[in-house]
């Protein structure tokens, strides 16, 4: 039988600066990277990106390594301050939060 699973919630930052006629967008926190012809088409790429990488990290279950390594928090219930980053001139910040199992499947 398998043990249950918690999610906690991470949140990671969505950065996007224009690159020539493209949008680069990317989290630092994960090391993922996308682009799209608007800013609002890279940021949401990235968001999928984002979401891909996670679920890939849980599958092979590497999720939990992965985040101690990098030193991103787990939080147990949502933050109800905004996280503070400086964002040099030019660039655009989002947040994303996602929910993740903060306890491995038996």
């Amino acid at each position: 039988m398998a043990d249950s699973v918690e999610d906690g919630i991470v949140t990671l930052t969505g950065i996007v600066e224009k690159e020539g006629d493209q949008y680069v967008s990317y989290c630092r926190e994960l090391g993922v990277a996308s682009c799209g012809d608007t800013i609002d088409e890279a940021l949401i790429n990235l968001d999928d990106a984002i979401q891909v990488h996670i679920d890939a990290l849980v599958e092979t279950g590497e999720l939990l390594r992965v985040l101690r390594e990098r030193n991103i928090r787990i939080d147990l219930q949502p933050s109800p301050d905004e996280p503070l980053v400086r964002v040099p001139p030019g660039k655009i910040l989002t947040t994303y939060q996602r929910h993740v199992p903060v306890t491995e499947v038996a």
